[in-house]
């Protein structure tokens, strides 16, 4: 167990929910490998409080966070500085201490990039159906147009989303085919059947019309659904129902993770402290 003393640097994870997060076990993991004097909590912060949680924590000297649902995109404005990945997906999962202010980080693009590779799963020349078209959808987006997929197909509750983010990655990419449209609107054209379904959507059930959606997929097709442990259990029985490859966001967490412990400290985390502390917790 981490020593806790004066000295103690803070870090936390902020969200509502937040029972479900595994991320203390493995930040602590991780901080403990390193031989670092920090302790990482999970915080259940109500959205309309997140700008005086933030002002109070930075004023605390909490060192830095991680932000899950639903601040991810609120939280963009209320940082001083944000890096490229976070100005590129307007939304921002991992906030470092600064003298003057908070700076913002989106680390979901990186950790999405190293699980597809973790996994073998290949986004070259497939059709990708995106859900969600939040904060981590924002972060998600751009690195799946780097792999070279035939076309992306983005789906939110709220169709204005999902075309916003269409508009967004036209402006900056122009080559790969980007359709929009909006969940209750099913999927009509069998003929756009889907090979990768990245699911980026909070909900932990499986609503009737996301199922129209996972009807709609190619033979050999495969999901990566960002929820994990219990939140998945609905989309990972999905899965095997249509006898699809899923895989759950464990390893996204780990890897995006990691990259935050690397924004807030300067140093590379033990990857194999961080998983052996999920391990253990099972």
């Amino acid at each position: 167990m981490n020593r806790v003393d004066g000295r103690t640097q803070i870090y936390a994870v902020l969200g509502n929910p937040v029972h479900h997060t595994r991320s203390p076990e493995m930040q602590n993991a991780a901080f403990a490998a390193a031989r670092m004097n920090a302790i990482y909590v999970a915080l259940e912060v109500p959205a309309p409080r997140l700008d005086q949680a933030l002002a109070g924590l930075h004023a605390s000297r909490v060192m830095g966070l991680n932000l899950t649902t639903p601040h991810k995109e609120a939280a963009f404005s209320l940082t001083r500085a944000r890096t490229k990945e976070a100005e590129e997906a307007h939304a921002v999962n991992t906030l470092r201490w600064e003298p003057d202010g908070w700076e913002g980080h989106a680390t979901d693009g990186v950790g999405f990039r190293a699980w597809i590779a973790e996994a073998g799963i290949s986004a070259r020349g497939a059709r990708v159906l995106l859900l969600g078209a939040g904060g981590a959808a924002r972060s998600i987006a751009g690195e799946i147009l780097d792999l070279g997929p035939r076309s992306i197909q983005i789906v939110s509750r709220t169709a204005a989303r999902a075309e916003s983010l269409v508009r967004r990655l036209g402006e900056a990419k122009g080559q790969v085919p980007l359709t929009h449209s909006g969940l209750e609107q099913g999927k009509r054209d069998e003929a756009l059947a889907w090979d990768l379904m990245i699911r980026a959507l909070a909900a932990e059930t499986v609503s009737e019309e996301e199922r129209r959606w996972w009807g709609a997929h190619a033979p050999q097709a495969a999901v990566m659904d960002l929820n994990y442990g219990a939140r998945a259990s609905e989309a990972r029985a999905r899965a095997g129902e249509e006898r699809l490859r899923y895989e759950d966001g464990l390893a996204l967490l780990v890897h995006q993770g990691a990259a935050s412990f690397e924004f807030w400290t300067g140093q590379k985390p033990s990857l194999e402290a961080m998983r052996e502390a999920l391990r253990e917790a099972r």
